[in-house]
C-alpha cells in the first residue's frame, strides 16, 4: 500500500463527514449530526495523526512549515468550543448562535489549516529512506 494512502482516506473521510455535520445541522437533522458531529472530531483526529506520520517522511522549509503549524493548531484548539458549545445547545436552544459561531471560526481555522497544509507538502521534499 502506498504510504500516504491511509492518510488520503483519512483525509476524504474527514471532509465527508465534515459536510455531512454541516449539513444535518444547518437542517436542524438533530439525531444525525449528534452521531456525525463527533464521528467528523474523531475522523480529523485520526487524520492528524496521520498526518504527523507523513510528515516525518519529508523535510519542509522551516517558515512553511511554522505558517502551517499555527493554522492546524489553531483549528485544533477551535474544536474545543465546537464541542463545548454542541453540548450545551442539547441541553439549551438559546446556544444556537454560539454553536453556529463556533462552527464558523473553526470551520475557517480547518479550511485555512488544510490550504496551509497542501501547500506545505507542495513545498516539501521526501526524506531519503
Amino acid at each position: 500500500m502506498p504510504e500516504t494512502l491511509p492518510f488520503w482516506i483519512a483525509f476524504v473521510t474527514t471532509v465527508l463527514l465534515l459536510v455531512l455535520s454541516l449539513v444535518t445541522g444547518w437542517t436542524r437533522r438533530r439525531r444525525l449530526h449528534l452521531w456525525l458531529g463527533p464521528l467528523t472530531i474523531v475522523a480529523l483526529v485520526v487524520a492528524v495523526v496521520l498526518t504527523e506520520q507523513l510528515v516525518r517522511r519529508y523535510d519542509f522549509p522551516p517558515d512553511v512549515l511554522r505558517v502551517h503549524l499555527w493554522f492546524a493548531k489553531a483549528g485544533g484548539l477551535l474544536a474545543l468550543p465546537v464541542v463545548v458549545t454542541g453540548l450545551w445547545l442539547w441541553k439549551q436552544p438559546r446556544a444556537r448562535s454560539w454553536h453556529k459561531l463556533a462552527v464558523y471560526v473553526w470551520l475557517l481555522a480547518v479550511l485555512t489549516a488544510t490550504g496551509t497544509g497542501l501547500w506545505m507538502f507542495s513545498h516539501g521534499t521526501p526524506k531519503p529512506m
